[in-house]
């Protein structure tokens, strides 16, 4: 933010260690409380308003492992489909994959 720009004056009360906590990290990062306190309610104002995108590449990659799973079981895996609905498998053949 701009320091040309008006200030509104807010008193707020926090916690001690909250105190503690943002004494320490202004002291670390050589800037006031102040700025520190503004920033924090700056990303807490915009968080919601950000889209969340949802990354179809994972579910076209999950697809893609689901339908090669069932590619395996109709080709004669260890585990074919009348093994699995006879549960004919044993448990260690579960994981082996």
């Amino acid at each position: 933010m701009s320091a040309k720009r008006p200030m509104v004056r807010k008193q707020l009360y926090i916690e001690p260690e909250q105190n503690l906590t943002l004494r320490d990290q202004a002291a670390k990062h050589n800037v006031s409380e102040g700025q520190i306190v503004r920033e924090a309610i700056a990303a807490y104002l915009t968080a919601g308003t950000q889209s969340q995108e949802v990354d179809l590449n994972s579910w076209l990659e999950e697809r893609e492992f689901i339908v090669s799973r069932r590619t395996d079981i109709k080709n004669g895996a260890k585990r074919d489909a009348q093994s699995i609905a006879k549960k004919t498998w044993t448990r260690s053949e579960l994981y082996d994959l």
